[in-house]
């Protein structure tokens, strides 16, 4: 039951970012909602459940998206390092050391998926790189409502999915 409860929540998560927002929002920049749910996976859980995660919602926006199958899980897997990271934090709470690396991680996340595509315009590079910095910026305001949704879930029974 646990692992149906992640599935549709990564699927939801990817489909909200993949198939709505990318029309409903103003340019069309919106917070990487997949991202910040393996980042916070990560830090809740640990490394295993994170790696799950990611590999679940990178299949997911892969699939929706019409991506290269594996180009998320890869552009994800530096989530869930720094998420298990920030595990280790020294703070009471893992939340202000992921909303510290969110940023950073948009970087790296949106620079392997840009190399997984490789435009052949350098327009393109740019537009990546000023899209990748602003949505930074909508991920760092999106992660302390992912870390309560996921947080939530935690407390109403969705565990780690071995």
């Amino acid at each position: 039951m646990q692992q149906i409860m992640i599935t549709i929540f990564l699927f939801g998560a990817a489909a909200l970012e993949v198939l709505v927002l990318p029309r409903v929002t103003p340019f069309g920049l919106f917070p990487d909602l997949v991202l910040g749910v393996v980042l916070v996976a990560s830090a809740l859980e640990g490394m295993r459940a994170g790696f799950l995660w990611a590999a679940m919602g990178g299949l997911a926006l892969d699939l929706l998206a019409a991506s290269p199958l594996g180009g998320h899980f890869l552009a994800l897997v530096p989530a869930v390092l720094a998420g298990t990271a920030a595990r280790q934090s020294i703070y009471r709470s893992a939340l202000l050391p992921l909303m510290g690396i969110v940023g950073g991680l948009t970087l790296g996340y949106r620079a392997i998926l840009l190399f997984v595509h490789w435009p052949a315009r350098w327009e393109a590079w740019l537009d990546a790189g000023v899209t990748a910095m602003l949505v930074g910026i909508l991920n760092l305001i999106a992660v302390p409502l992912v870390y309560g949704i996921v947080l939530l879930a935690g407390r109403l029974g969705v565990r780690r999915a071995h």
